[in-house]
């Protein structure tokens, strides 16, 4: 199939992948399955990335690595779940929701990128979302004193972001410059006016997803 179907596409396709995690909450009630057939989702997406990568010699430190806050918040998810420690919850809850939207309805892929980036893209930000539904539907909460802690556990990752960057030339969280592909970058001008645009859309996000999770009840 073409690329450029996915690339015209995007929200479509977005939408399918959504339509299937809403299915599978439909059907299956229970939080503990759901958050089984989340863990395997993130094992097969992290495991089929990276192997294909290094089997094509395509791996790109610049480019692969889990730094964006998407990818790093899938992987912290993942890795709650291993260790089953909920510490990072708050953050990773804070993240989900506007990072996966953001994620299904922008992209930074062009017709270059491999075939598994485009697989990832949307597994990775369809699994935020499935996994903020299932933290909503197990009534999660926070409160201020987490809110805060996570706008300063991202602030020091994009100062790390940024740092990496400037020594390895990469582009992570898009500091140096504005990502490819069709996205909402495209609405502003050139460094730094779009990524502040990026930090106040995210910060909206914050404080939207918290609002909807201070109201939530305790579990």
């Amino acid at each position: 199939m073409n690329k450029l179907f996915f690339l015209d596409n995007h929200i479509l396709i977005s939408g399918l992948f959504v339509i299937v995690i809403f299915s599978i909450k439909f059907v299956i009630k229970n939080t503990k399955i759901l958050n089984k057939i989340l863990f395997f989702s993130l094992i097969i997406n992290f495991i089929s990335y990276y192997l294909v990568l290094m089997i094509n010699n395509s791996f790109d430190f610049r480019t692969h690595l889990p730094i964006h806050l998407c990818y790093i918040t899938e992987l912290g998810i993942l890795i709650s779940f291993i260790l089953k420690n909920k510490t990072f919850y708050p953050v990773l809850a804070l993240n989900s929701l506007g990072g996966g939207i953001s994620g299904l309805t922008n992209s930074n892929l062009v017709v270059s990128s491999y075939w598994i980036e485009f697989f990832h893209l949307y597994l990775s930000h369809t699994n935020l979302i499935f996994f903020f539904i299932i933290l909503y539907k197990e009534k999660f909460t926070i409160n201020k004193k987490m809110f805060s802690i996570s706008i300063l556990i991202n602030a020091l990752i994009f100062c790390f972001a940024f740092v990496f960057n400037k020594m390895f030339g990469s582009n992570y969280w898009f500091t140096a410059s504005k990502p490819e592909g069709k996205n909402l970058t495209l609405l502003f001008s050139d460094w730094p006016d779009y990524l502040i645009g990026l930090i106040v859309i995210g910060l909206f996000s914050y404080l939207v997803t918290y609002m909807i999770l201070k109201k939530n009840k305790s579990i």
